[in-house]
């Protein structure tokens, strides 16, 4: 049975509620997230379609350096998530904050897949490390799916199923401490 952690030595993933809505704000256009609404807008709609959603502490510092979330679930057992992470140890931290977000879907919901999508097919940059050939699976390519910066971008979805974590995932998140 999976332990639905918020922590490694690394990150905190603190729950983020409506008073943390400008904050999350902050770090998505720091990022220049694509198709944000004005400030307004995003604080009245915030946590909408998401079952858990995370601000990301670094634990050295204490800073907010991202934004971690989990969508609603599907009929069928699948959810998304999506890790922003700012500053100059995102990547560094990627590996944590996705392992921890995962683990946590996985852990709170009946789900048989968690779904990344991202504008490069590149896994390795959820930051899993040596453990990403044997959990992330490269399910489908979105052509021309979104538009940003001034031109259309394909979208892969990437997918880790629970029978993977569960033989892969858990002992890595124990790894990293």
């Amino acid at each position: 049975m999976l332990f639905p952690h918020t922590e490694t030595d690394r990150v905190h993933l603190r729950p983020a509620g409506p008073q943390d809505a400008p904050e999350a704000y902050r770090i998505l256009f720091a990022l220049g997230a694509a198709g944000l609404p004005l400030l307004d807008a995003f604080v009245k709609n915030f946590g909408e379609g998401l079952s858990a959603c995370f601000l990301v502490h670094d634990k050295d510092t204490d800073e907010v350096v991202g934004l971690s979330t989990v969508s609603t679930a599907t009929s069928a057992g699948h959810a998304r998530i999506e890790v922003h992470l700012a500053g100059p140890a995102a990547a560094e931290l990627a590996g944590d904050v996705h392992a921890l977000t995962i683990n946590f879907a996985f852990a709170m919901w009946r789900l048989r897949k968690v779904y990344v999508h991202r504008t490069s097919p590149d896994a390795a940059a959820l930051g899993l490390g040596a453990a990403t050939a044997d959990l992330v699976r490269a399910e489908a390519v979105l052509p021309d799916h979104t538009y940003f910066h001034g031109r259309l971008w394909d979208v892969h979805l990437l997918a880790v199923h629970r029978d993977d974590w569960n033989t892969h995932g858990a002992p890595l998140l124990k790894q990293i401490g």
